[in-house]
């Protein structure tokens, strides 16, 4: 997308912009859909799981798929919405239904350490790079004075450290085609860790 950008060539820099932020949507959206994914899977199917060890005898085959997907959608979170975004709060799900050891949980503690090195089953650089996708996504997606806000602290933050004129005309596509993150574009270091992150859930 980048080679075929800029004077002269097929895309101008906005058409560039605009495509990396309908890449960058579709990729969070597609993150938090796999998420839920395997949490209701993962419910239904497994035998030390709260919905397993509670319900003996199921009348359909579906039934503890449906059961699983009322689980995880019930309202409880005094916002009245599920934030599949939130990827501590899957985890803290994920804690509440299924037995020690699930995918969501951090590995085992490696000797002599008796505690595990990270809180979830992703390190916690990856949890943190989920976080700022959060707020990208929120700028991308809703025009609201808040999520925009939240994305220009980002920008003006540690990495990225944009300085005013830097952010003059900035948006969250010209941030995700031109910024640098961890040694590459922004747009391929967010696709990368969403990559290696559902390959560290399903290896």
């Amino acid at each position: 997308m980048s080679t075929n950008s800029g004077p002269n060539r097929i895309l101008s820099a906005p058409d560039s912009h605009k495509i990396a932020e309908g890449l960058f949507l579709s990729a969070v959206t597609h993150w938090e859909e796999f998420c839920q994914a395997l949490l209701v899977l993962d419910i239904a199917t497994q035998a030390g799981g709260k919905l397993r060890k509670e319900v003996r005898a199921f009348r359909t085959t579906n039934a503890p798929q449906r059961l699983a997907e009322l689980l995880v959608t019930h309202i409880d979170h005094p916002n009245g919405f599920h934030d599949w975004s939130d990827f501590l709060r899957v985890c803290a799900r994920a804690d509440a239904f299924l037995p020690s050891g699930h995918r969501f949980a951090p590995p085992p503690p490696a000797p002599p350490a008796t505690q595990p090195a990270q809180k979830t089953a992703l390190a916690t650089a990856v949890v943190d790079d989920l976080v700022m996708f959060k707020r990208i996504r929120n700028a991308i997606a809703h025009k609201t004075d808040k999520a925009w806000e939240s994305f220009m602290s980002l920008a003006r933050g540690a990495p990225f450290n944009l300085q005013p004129a830097q952010r003059k005309g900035i948006t969250p596509g010209r941030f995700l085609v031109s910024q640098q993150w961890s040694g590459s574009v922004a747009i391929h270091h967010a696709l990368t860790t969403l990559e290696t992150a559902s390959k560290t859930l399903v290896p």
